[in-house]
């Protein structure tokens, strides 16, 4: 759930408002001031420069300080963009770590939320401050992308993916080609790629879905890209999706639940399971796990079992058998679906082409039967 702030100190003015969730923080200015030859704000007027962890803003040539600065946390300039709608400057920065910030500015009097653990050793100096962080001094932090000076950021919201609904509300159309679409562009990994596993439980009041990742393959992937950008979950009043953004054809999981829920009440967080470590390469690490939690509707003879239908990405190979690689097992009962996408290299592919023809064949297959031939 996202949390809206307003600022009641004098470095902010009552129209920048800044609203977060805990991978994202957007930033609103209402733009007013007449502009030579009376023209409108547009992005023309506006300047914005990013690094890693600050920010600058230039209004019409000059600095506008409430909204220059250094960040609270570090964020991700190559997925942050800005745009300016409705003569209102929105800038959408993505954090580096999921986490609360208390503020969205560090200013000279909030030194303590920016305090850097002290580094004890040449060891801890070299291989950076947050020592007590998962996977730190683990060299997952190499593959972060280099953004520690300004620079300029061009305007303009990303682009909109097939599925993905619109500014507007609407829902963008679906790429043509069905299960065999080219891939999309904004495509960074299957679940194939880092999925080692998949839970469901269930109480009185709540279902909770976990999909666990492969330690390694997560920390190298959350350095670089940023999560909130790349995990995605549809809730429905009966039914869940979760998946990959840039994979939504093929999604990590896609089941019918056995009753209702309230869809706007789900949440999800990324946390760890003890029970499978035993999956990881490496037992006395943490497990990471996406975990979504969906809030029952109670209804009379609901909720017997957890879903009526459920299907799953395939997973992680756990190791190659006689008769080819062997798979970590996921939910119990849940059927695999074949891969969508144009790969002639891949074997659902082909197992797609042979279930096209075979509907083709039950719909329309009679008009192509052999006919007796007569002459006259």
């Amino acid at each position: 759930m996202a949390s809206k702030c307003l600022e009641a100190f004098d470095r902010w003015p009552l129209e920048v408002e800044w609203a977060q969730s805990m991978g994202q923080l957007t930033l609103t200015h209402r733009l007013e001031g007449a502009l030579p030859e009376r023209k409108t704000w547009s992005n023309e007027e506006v300047q914005v420069k990013m690094s890693s962890n600050s920010l600058e803003v230039t209004l019409n040539g000059t600095i506008f300080k409430p909204l220059t600065g250094d960040l609270a946390g570090d964020i991700f300039r190559f997925k942050s963009w800005w745009v300016v709608e409705d003569e209102t400057l929105i800038i959408r920065l993505f954090k580096r770590t999921l986490n609360s910030w208390k503020h969205a500015f560090a200013g000279p009097n909030r030194g303590m939320f920016r305090r850097n653990a002290f580094p004890w050793t040449k060891v801890m100096e070299k291989r950076g401050t947050n020592h007590n962080g998962a996977g730190h001094g683990m060299g997952y932090a190499e593959a972060a992308p280099k953004e520690e000076n300004l620079e300029e950021v061009s305007p303009g919201r990303p682009a909109v993916e097939p599925g993905e609904l619109r500014p507007d509300g609407t829902v963008e159309e679906l790429s043509a080609g069905g299960v065999f679409a080219l891939q999309s562009e904004r495509h960074i990994c299957a679940a194939h790629d880092l999925c080692l596993g998949l839970t469901a439980q269930q109480d009185d009041f709540t279902v909770t879905i976990e999909v666990h990742f492969e330690l390694q393959r997560f920390e190298e992937l959350r350095a670089r890209y940023p999560l909130e950008a790349l995990m995605a979950t549809d809730v429905w009043p009966n039914a869940v999706c979760i998946f990959f953004q840039g994979d939504r054809m093929n999604p990590i999981v896609w089941a019918e639940l056995d009753g209702k829920v309230e869809a706007m009440s789900s949440t999800f967080r990324i946390s760890s399971s003890d029970p499978m470590r035993r999956r990881q390469a490496k037992g006395d690490m943490y497990s990471p796990c996406l975990s979504v939690r969906l809030t029952k509707i109670r209804e009379p003879g609901s909720w017997t079992r957890i879903f009526k239908e459920v299907w799953q990405h395939k997973l992680m190979v756990k190791e190659l058998g006689p008769f080819g690689p062997q798979r970590f097992d996921g939910l119990n009962g849940a059927r695999n679906f074949l891969r969508a996408g144009y790969n002639l290299d891949d074997p659902d592919f082909w197992g797609n082409v042979d279930h096209y023809a075979a509907m083709t064949m039950k719909q329309s297959g009679y008009t192509s039967a052999p006919k007796k031939l007569t002459v006259t």
